[in-house]
Parts: structure tokens; C-alpha cells; sequence
């Protein structure tokens, strides 16, 4: 099976084995290709993902049928990830297009009504076959950057983990779009306490070294967005020396293919592969 209509047995098998599956921000084919390119030729599992304004490009019935016949021509695991979703109608419209794993993001929310959706969203996934992911993230700070988070705090992990989600994401120190450092004894306490997969965003600015440390303490998932969007723009700017637009699209596959490649090996540290 190579499409994965639900990525909990992805996210179990990378916290058993040891490694972390990277979860690709895509918003077109070539994108959404150029990752699945460099994962089959990693023999690597691998997350795509959309972000709320990509969903503005395709609704999640294109993404979600996209990503499968892309999945359906390749030998490795693939599953489509809803990242940063905002509210219960988008979750529950993209699980109803057939992602394997949604996001819930209470960032702004007062911790208990994040704790009173996640409740509610786990029965729904459940129900439909799929992972739920909540963070534990920026908890009452309405209108904050996604850049400026508070960290997360254990317990209130633990308590989202015991409301149903499968998936914690947690704030250590990670920023979207730019360097950063973690915060390795914060979180190991957290991966103690939740005692299940978390997930980390903003990886492509991640020191490889803390990358590493953090999948040794628990972390499955991490968000890789800024590398391939970085890539994409570079292929485009030289796009208008090319004699075509498909070979503009072909340039941008490439430079994501090249960009996502790294991570498939460096997130898999112990050198697994998926049986």
C-alpha cells in the first residue's frame, strides 16, 4: 500500500523506529511531485501537506485526489496532512476529502476551548480513519505572529494528548521561515510526559544537530515549508531564460526534489527503512 488514507501507522512506526517522517508544504503538482520524486528515490515515507492558504489554489478534493494518483505511482508511503488548520468546518472538510491527518490549531484560544475542540475533533477523526494533530502552541495571545509562540507547557500537553489528539506540536524555540535552536531539555520533559508522537515546526530553519537530538526525544513529524519555497522561487526567477513553460515547471519539480531530498536521510538517523 503506498497511499495512506490514514497516517496513524506512519506516525507509530516512525516513534518506534526511531525516526521522523519530514511533511512537505505543497500547493501544486510540481511541488506535491518533486517531494514524492525525492521520497521514492529515498525508499522513504513521506507527509505532504497543505496549508490553509494553499487550499485557496485547490480545494481539498483536488489536493486529496492529487496527492493519491501521485502516491498510486510510486513504491513508498504517502499520506496528505492538513497543516495549521484554523477551525472545526475546515478539518472536517478536509477529512471528508480523504486526508490521513489533520491539524488543529487553537494558537489565540483560551488552553480549555483548545482542549473542548481537540475532544470534539478526535471522535470526528476517528471516525473517518485519521490522525489528529493539535498544538500546544500560543495559548491565549489572539493575533499573534505565528513567529512569537509560548513555549509549550508539559502538562497541558499531556492533557491535550488525554483529550484525543494523536499528534502534539509542540512550541521549543523552532520559528517558521527563519534559524532557530531548540530547547532539548524542555522538550524532553514534554516528550516524557505526553508519551507520544510530537511534531515540531518550522524544521527547515532547525540546527541539524538539535534535529537530531529532537527525534531521539520523540519528535515524528517535522514540518519542512520554507526550504522548498525558497527553492521554488529561486526556479522561478530563471524561468524566463528557459525556451518553455514546461520547462519552467520541470525546473521548479527539480529544485524541490533537490530541496526536500536532504531531510528523507537526515530525519532518519539510525538508517531505517520502511518494511
Amino acid at each position: 500500500m503506498t497511499w495512506y488514507a490514514d497516517a496513524r501507522p506512519l506516525y507509530a512506526a516512525a516513534l518506534a523506529g526511531g525516526y521522523a517522517l519530514p511533511a512537505y508544504n505543497v500547493c501544486s503538482l510540481e511541488m506535491a511531485r518533486g517531494c514524492v520524486e525525492a521520497a521514492e528515490a529515498a525508499g522513504r515515507p513521506v507527509i505532504l501537506q497543505t496549508y490553509p492558504a494553499d487550499l485557496a489554489q485547490a480545494s481539498p478534493h483536488v489536493f486529496a485526489q492529487m496527492v493519491r494518483a501521485l502516491a498510486d505511482e510510486v513504491r513508498v508511503p504517502v499520506a496528505l496532512h492538513l497543516d495549521h488548520g484554523r477551525d472545526v468546518d475546515q478539518v472536517v472538510a478536509c477529512l471528508r476529502a480523504g486526508y490521513g491527518s489533520v491539524m488543529f490549531d487553537g494558537q489565540g484560544l483560551p488552553f480549555e476551548e483548545t482542549r473542548r475542540v481537540t475532544a470534539h475533533l478526535a471522535v470526528i477523526a476517528r471516525a473517518c480513519g485519521a490522525a489528529l494533530e493539535v498544538s500546544a502552541e500560543g495559548f491565549g495571545l489572539p493575533g499573534a505572529d505565528d513567529n512569537v509562540l509560548d513555549t509549550t507547557d508539559p502538562d497541558q500537553a499531556r492533557a491535550l494528548r488525554d483529550a484525543g489528539a494523536d499528534l502534539i506540536a509542540c512550541a521549543v524555540g523552532s520559528e517558521h521561515g527563519h534559524a532557530s535552536r531548540l530547547d532539548l531539555g524542555l522538550l524532553r520533559r514534554i516528550g516524557e510526559r505526553v508519551g507520544g508522537p510530537l511534531v515540531l515546526h518550522g524544521g527547515s530553519g532547525i540546527d541539524p544537530a538539535d534535529l537530531r537530538a529532537a527525534v531521539a526525544a520523540g519528535v515524528t513529524k517535522v514540518n519542512i515549508g520554507s526550504a522548498l519555497y525558497r527553492a521554488v522561487r529561486t526556479a522561478w526567477a530563471a524561468s524566463p531564460g528557459l525556451p518553455t513553460h514546461r520547462a519552467g515547471y520541470a525546473a521548479i519539480r527539480a529544485a524541490v526534489r533537490d530541496a526536500a531530498a536532504p531531510y528523507l536521510d537526515f530525519l532518519h538517523p539510525q538508517g531505517h527503512d520502511h518494511d
